[in-house]
């Protein structure tokens, strides 16, 4: 990457924030405006009972719904965590954000690239966020008016043993298993704790002394609350595994890859096998099946996760209505994607298929027109962005690529030609493809491209009017014309090109060159975390500077550093250069 073009990255994303930082110190135009709790429940299905799932225990969400409206058909963009959450949180398409998979921070694509809390902030309000919002290794501290705050001590919910339990399982592993050095301990766990010693209590705890703190306040708050359960591993107080009995929960054990369908179209279940207890978990192309105890085991462990968060969640929102605040607060609750618990004989997410794109979202607002009414039509996770800024009466920025779905809330029936489009890329031996799907009302519509030049190589087609069980692919029977109907629409938003993997910001080091220096001084009142970004454009392990020290660090020309303060003040894109020297760093707001 051209020193030249990275000092320019650097110069606009200085600029960007500045003026952020002076523009969300201004007074709000309105002091009515109203607040934002902004909930994420990492890997929910529709597994709730007011999605109609009667074996759910779910009474807060199920409670949320009643007074809100309830979206049937929200589709996430990218069936995987990070490249969703950055979709929804940036308003940008992953194919123009050029956010897919996981190892890359949206940053790298787009420094300059405004968060929904960002936006927010333009306008008066406090952002504040704990748990996973963003992807867990890039909370992007800029985002928010305060530093994340720290988890008090938690515990991991295991029994004494596991960690022995890992060690005698990697001493069996053969050399070269790259669980040698990343097995992590049992997947499930019913310990007899209080709540808030696991990691999801205790973030509830901090987000209710913040809804008590904000809610007393001039500003409009927008917090955000993200949940790591049902996220593997499924640990939840013994409490919640006692309202289920696993013989009455429905597992399967019987489910078959579609057929018809490319090898790149179904995932792999891989995520399961870094638990000490799976390491040898099915793929679903394998003649071995999951045991039937093994399937109840799983889903009573997911069952009693989701109840789990479902009690925080009632917990959070008591708290609203203890500070008088539930009145002028819009509530928001998603997740980032789904996940097949047995289907195509698959668990996890990561497929292009409704059970993997799925998501629940409901959203409860001062108001609206049509509480307690579900919407059926397609909608976006995107569209979470321009819909929040409308509920709260604030511009929607020009940028964003998804659509308001003010008029659903207070029409279910306003959209009734809606669509949704997922994503997902996949590399398959010396395939590296990208899959679309298009979710209309009646049908979902797949096409397979070549990651580097879009040429199709495949395509899927179901049909949703009977039900809702993708298990047999029509394309090759289906009326041409509906096909062309479909394909049409799907160019629309999605137009056959070839894409980059690699971000524009990334590093292309010289090692025909003798290793320099690169020294930061921090000058900021902020630790700053100096990270090295590799030339596939992932950042490497953090170096902390901390507030009047000089940190020095070995480098080639053309290697690539991004510098983020924990405060968010700061995030600069620097390059060491020859001769050597110090890069000072200054906060654009001393006062944050």
């Amino acid at each position: 990457m051209p020193l030249r073009k990275i000092h320019l990255q650097s110069l606009r994303a200085r600029l960007f924030f500045a003026i952020s930082m002076m523009v969300a110190t201004l007074p709000a135009a309105d002091a009515a405006l109203p607040n934002i709790l902004f909930i994420a429940v990492d890997d929910l299905r529709p597994a709730l009972g007011c999605y109609g799932d009667q074996h759910a225990s779910t009474p807060h969400i199920d409670s949320l719904a009643k007074r809100g409206v309830k979206f049937d058909q929200a589709h996430c963009q990218v069936a995987v965590c990070n490249p969703s959450r950055a979709s929804l949180m940036t308003g940008l398409r992953p194919d123009q954000l050029g956010i897919w998979t996981l190892p890359i921070h949206f940053r790298e694509a787009k420094p300059d690239a405004v968060t929904l809390p960002q936006w927010f902030r333009r306008f008066g309000y406090t952002a504040v966020s704990h748990g996973k919002i963003f992807h867990n290794p890039t909370p992007d501290p800029q985002s928010w008016s305060e530093p994340i705050r720290s988890l008090p001590p938690t515990e991991r919910g295991y029994a004494e043993g596991w960690r022995e339990q890992i060690r005698t399982v990697q001493e069996s592993l053969p050399a070269g298993d790259w669980r040698k050095n990343n097995l992590r301990g049992p997947i499930t766990a019913a310990p007899v704790i209080e709540d808030h010693l696991l990691v999801d209590g205790a973030r509830t705890d901090m987000v209710i002394e913040d809804i008590q703190r904000l809610g007393q306040g001039k500003a409009p708050f927008f917090l955000a609350m993200g949940f790591i359960r049902p996220h593997l591993p499924w640990i939840a107080p013994k409490k919640y595994w006692d309202l289920f009995d696993p013989q009455t929960l429905p597992v399967q054990t019987d489910g078959q890859v579609i057929p018809h369908t490319p090898p790149y179209a179904m995932s792999s279940s891989y995520e399961l096998t870094h638990y000490v207890d799976q390491i040898d978990f099915p793929t679903p192309w394998d003649k071995r099946r999951v045991s039937e105890a093994t399937a109840r085991q799983l889903m009573h462990g997911y069952y009693a996760s989701v109840s789990y968060i479902d009690a925080q969640i009632g917990r959070i929102l008591k708290a609203l209505e203890e500070q008088n605040l539930t009145e002028n607060t819009i509530v928001i609750l998603w997740s980032d994607h789904g996940w097949k618990l047995g289907e195509y004989n698959g668990w996890g997410k990561m497929t292009n298929y409704e059970i993997d794109t799925r998501v629940p979202l409901i959203i409860s607002a001062p108001g609206i027109k049509n509480q307690g009414q579900p919407v059926v039509s397609p909608v976006e996770l995107l569209d979470l962005f321009p819909t929040l800024c409308e509920l709260a009466g604030i511009d929607i920025p020009d940028f964003v690529q998804g659509k308001s779905l003010l008029p659903m809330l207070n029409n279910p029936t306003a959209d009734a030609d809606a669509q949704a489009v997922s994503q997902y890329y996949r590399k398959l031996n010396s395939d590296e493809v990208m899959g679309y799907a298009l979710r209309t009302a009646t049908h979902r519509f797949v096409e397979w491209r070549d990651f580097t030049s879009g040429t199709v190589k495949a395509r899927e087609l179901y049909d949703h009017r009977d039900n809702h069980l993708e298990s047999q692919n029509i394309i090759t029977d289906a009326d041409p014309a509906l096909v062309a109907a479909l394909t049409t629409q799907l160019l629309q938003t999605h137009p056959r090109r070839g894409l980059r993997m690699v971000p524009p910001v990334h590093s292309n080091p010289a090692p025909d060159r003798h290793p320099v220096a690169i020294r930061f001084a921090n000058q900021t009142q902020s630790d700053l975390l100096i990270y090295p970004i590799t030339p596939q454009g992932r950042r490497g392990k953090a170096r902390i500077c901390k507030t009047d020290a000089t940190v020095s660090i070995g480098a080639r020309i053309g290697g690539v550093y991004v510098v983020e303060s924990r405060d968010g003040t700061v995030h600069e894109i620097h390059s060491p250069s020859f001769p050597e020297k110090t890069i000072s760093i200054t906060t654009v707001d001393s006062s944050r």
